[in-house]
């Protein structure tokens, strides 16, 4: 048995004892309680709330209509901007109240939210009594809160019969605003609703082939701008754009150049694991056509299509992400950019079919020609003096990017040492190049070792 289990509920005494200066005072229990009960039921009580707003409109707040939105997220931080700005153009806030449990006196509750550089109030405990500029018509704005982004917002007006609601003109407002005039329009932004800040690189900072570039240009840079034409000649104005290759081949280097190419376009990044719950998935689409056009960058979409049905039968996130891409609701303006390091563990449904993925491209390991081009370029900043790459060139094969970016790091860590630390004269030489990757190769072998895989060759995309 538990402790609680053992311990002895005490009986209720017959009468209540309460010692005084003047003596004790014994009050009947069964006497109390009458009164409470008396108590409880008759005295009538005032939610100052609802009386608020009953005398703000000159009728029941029962005689009114409420509409709800409920929002999760930092998202409500970007609604609820575009909310404000529509209040502050078309209403007097004629008072700001914080009613807590339907009693008064709490100062209100605004959040302040730096986003871009920007300091902005956001509502989050409090309601407001405002009253229209053009023709003096009330409106009660509610916001109660569950957690920090978890916020209910309530809406309280008089309908007139015949006339579109007031809530509908105002929320239609409050859209307008948030898809051509909002925080998010335009932006680049995580499924978390962070803004991101995109490093600066151009197709100069990648080496890959021209007619990758070429296929990325058609599909995407130069789609965009004439999607509506696209549109007159009844063709799908979205478009899905697969990248694959194994890891360090330069796929999110690209989605970052893809990035800058397209100024003032709305782009969504979606990372690894971002997506953890049903219906998020349709709920970023659904954003993405308010925004549109929109870019959806998906990174390493393995780990959410590649819920692959031939091994795992049917997955909801899985077939919401199809509906995303070609259902019911058509996808305009919307362009998905998607990479992976797996293909083969896509749904066929997913990968090999136009309307979802329309184009595909393999970013593979570079072949030599590129490997010297790659170090070429990691190597320009550095004093290297007369060096001969022909024998590391062929030595790399199967190298990555970023592998080959690595090779040059240590390099000049070598010679750094070499040289006691002292900046002025340190030169790359062939010695430290070679020992550089002598030392990858070996790290290699080890991780192929501990993984269990035996490599003859150079393809070690599998």
């Amino acid at each position: 048995m538990t402790q609680f289990q053992n311990m002895t509920q005490k009986p209720i005494p017959d009468d209540l004892k309460i010692s005084s200066p003047m003596g004790d005072i014994v009050v009947p229990t069964e006497s109390l309680k009458e009164v409470l009960t008396y108590f409880t039921n008759n005295i009538e009580k005032t939610d100052h709330m609802d009386a608020n707003i009953s005398e703000f409109f000159g009728c029941d707040v029962n005689n009114l209509e409420i509409k709800q939105k409920d929002y999760s997220g930092r998202e409500y931080v970007m609604w609820s901007y575009s909310l404000m700005e529509i209040v502050n153009k078309e209403y007097d806030i004629i008072k700001v109240e914080n009613f807590k449990y339907g009693d008064a006196g709490t100062p209100p509750i605004w959040n302040e939210e730096k986003i871009k550089g920007e300091i902005f109030k956001i509502p989050y405990k409090l309601t407001m009594f405002l009253e229209s500029k053009a023709n003096k018509e009330p409106l009660v704005i509610s916001f109660w809160p569950y957690d920090q982004y978890e916020i209910d917002i309530k809406f309280y007006f008089q309908s007139v019969a015949g006339v579109q609601s007031r809530y509908s003109d105002f929320w239609e407002k409050v859209k307008t605003h948030f898809n051509s005039e909002g925080l998010l329009k335009g932006a680049k932004f995580s499924a978390d609703f962070e803004f991101l800040e995109v490093p600066e690189v151009s197709w100069e900072d990648i080496i890959i082939e021209d007619k990758t570039i070429d296929m990325l240009n058609r599909n995407i840079i130069n789609f965009i701008p004439h999607m509506n034409m696209y549109l007159d000649k009844n063709l799908r104005s979205s478009r899905g754009v697969l990248i694959t290759g194994p890891p360090g081949t330069g796929k999110t280097l690209c989605c970052n150049v893809v990035m800058n190419q397209l100024k003032g376009v709305t782009t969504i990044y979606v990372a690894r694991n971002a997506i953890k719950t049903e219906g998020q998935i349709s709920r970023l689409y659904k954003l993405a056509r308010y925004l549109s056009p929109t870019l959806v960058i998906i990174e390493d979409i393995d780990t959410l299509g590649g819920l692959d049905r031939r091994e795992t039968h049917d997955h909801p996130l899985l077939g919401e992400f199809l509906n995303c891409l070609s259902g019911m609701e058509r996808n305009s303006g919307v362009i998905t950019l998607a990479t992976t390091n797996y293909p083969q563990h896509l749904d066929w449904a997913l990968a090999d079919r136009p309307g979802r993925f329309d184009s595909r491209m393999e970013f593979g390991y570079p072949k030599e020609a590129a490997r010297e081009a790659i170090l070429k370029k990691y190597l320009e900043p550095f004093n290297t003096g007369k060096i001969d790459l022909k024998p590391i060139i062929k030595k790399s094969e199967g190298f990555s990017g970023a592998y080959l970016q690595e090779l040059v790091q240590t390099a000049f860590m070598l010679a750094f040492e070499a040289e006691n630390y002292e900046v002025e004269t340190v030169k790359i030489k062939d010695t430290h190049l070679t020992a550089a990757l002598d030392n990858l190769l070996k790290q290699r072998q080890e991780a192929k070792k501990e993984r269990g895989v035996v490599e003859t060759t150079a393809d070690y995309y599998s």
